[in-house]
């Protein structure tokens, strides 16, 4: 059964798998908007099961803890204009959609670029799927026509 589930802010929140709450996969998808947020990039991929497979938004797909973690600790963090919020999160007990939005202006080319002063845009939808501990075991991050958040980031698309 799939509902909406509102939106009660992150304040909060704990730290890792813990966190999730029996039938309510969004908790762990809030979780993980707050150590975006918090850029503990480290404790982000701790949320994810060792054999969790990781379909990021640049096309990439990770498989495995080693491989996640890399992508966390070493290509996500060199997003230094992140700034993310969630919305619209909508779960069952596995799994969990939901929108991120990052602030983002648009360059000399009418591309949209990371930056923490810009406007809030959508970026992507992300698809959570928990396994029978509350870990993620499969991501999937749609990105939005605006998402471009690795340009001129050093990080490799």
């Amino acid at each position: 059964m799939i509902r909406a589930v509102v939106v009660a802010g992150l304040l909060g929140l704990a730290a890792g798998p813990a966190a999730a709450q029996a039938g309510d996969a969004c908790e762990v998808g809030r979780t993980y908007i707050d150590l975006v947020q918090k850029r503990e990039f480290a404790a982000v991929a701790g949320l994810f099961a060792p054999d969790a497979v990781v379909y990021a938004p640049t096309g990439k797909v990770y498989r495995g803890a080693a491989e996640i973690r890399r992508f966390y600790t070493v290509e996500a963090a060199k997003l230094t204009g992140l700034v993310v919020r969630p919305q619209g999160f909508v779960g069952s007990a596995t799994e969990c959609y939901f929108e991120i939005w990052a602030r983002a202006k648009k360059d000399a080319d009418g591309v949209y670029v990371l930056d923490p002063d810009g406007e809030f845009v959508r970026n992507a939808i992300d698809h959570f799927t928990l396994d029978g501990q509350g870990r993620v075991i499969e991501m999937v991050a749609h990105s939005a026509p605006t998402a471009n958040m690795f340009k001129g980031s050093g990080a490799r698309p």
